[in-house]
């Protein structure tokens, strides 16, 4: 018997295009509401942000951002985000539970890097580049496969709750695969904020 080969790329029957196009509207739909009220905050609430975005920035100066990070802390917000979108694809809930996840964590990373923007203008895109941008580049990507696949299979399982008919699974061998490599984007990500991040913050703060 011929050993079948394990494509990562397998989706379940529902396939992967819609999925990927609703996690990602709900993505830049968030990111676009955080853009929007960065722009927006004034009064009290800008000068709460600027005081503290710059008692960061000083703190980064004095290299007591680099002893700030708990190991657990840092774990948690890591793996946070892949987490939740990895547990809600095993209940059809999650057709509404992922993009409302997506959403918000566009949200929240569109506002942080908007404020940094927004306070300090292009140099500001640089202190958000390392803040963010260096971890994003593993994270994001880990969250989106998870969550386009998660949400593939929570509209599976929602389909089926529907119709009341009973099929295949629809988390294979590929599915744990993906999971797989995604745990290590997540390892990565967390592994850079712990050490690199913090280093690359207390340098870029020179220039402020």
């Amino acid at each position: 018997m011929r050993k079948r080969i394990v494509r990562i790329w397998d989706v379940p029957a529902g396939g992967l295009l819609p999925a990927l196009i609703t996690v990602a509207s709900a993505f830049c739909i968030g990111g676009l509401a955080g853009m929007l009220l960065a722009a927006q905050v004034g009064g009290g609430g800008h000068d709460s942000l600027a005081a503290y975005i710059e008692g960061y920035l000083a703190a980064a100066k004095s290299g007591s951002v680099v002893l700030s990070p708990g190991l657990l802390s840092v774990l948690w917000e890591s793996v946070r985000w892949p987490l939740f979108a990895f547990l809600m694809g095993f209940t059809a809930l999650g057709v509404l539970g992922i993009p409302t996840l997506f959403a918000v964590r566009g949200f929240l990373l569109s506002f942080a890097v908007s404020s940094f923007v927004r306070m300090f203008g292009g140099t500001g895109g640089i202190l958000a580049f390392f803040a963010f941008g260096i971890t994003g580049l593993a994270a994001v990507p880990a969250l989106f496969v998870l969550g386009v696949q998660s949400f593939a299979g929570a509209r599976e399982l929602a389909g089926r709750a529907l119709s009341g008919k009973k099929g295949v699974f629809p988390f294979g061998r590929a599915y744990w695969v993906r999971c797989a490599l995604c745990a290590g984007a997540v390892a990565l990500s967390a592994v850079l904020e712990y050490w690199a991040v913090p280093a690359l913050l207390c340098s870029a703060a020179g220039l402020f």
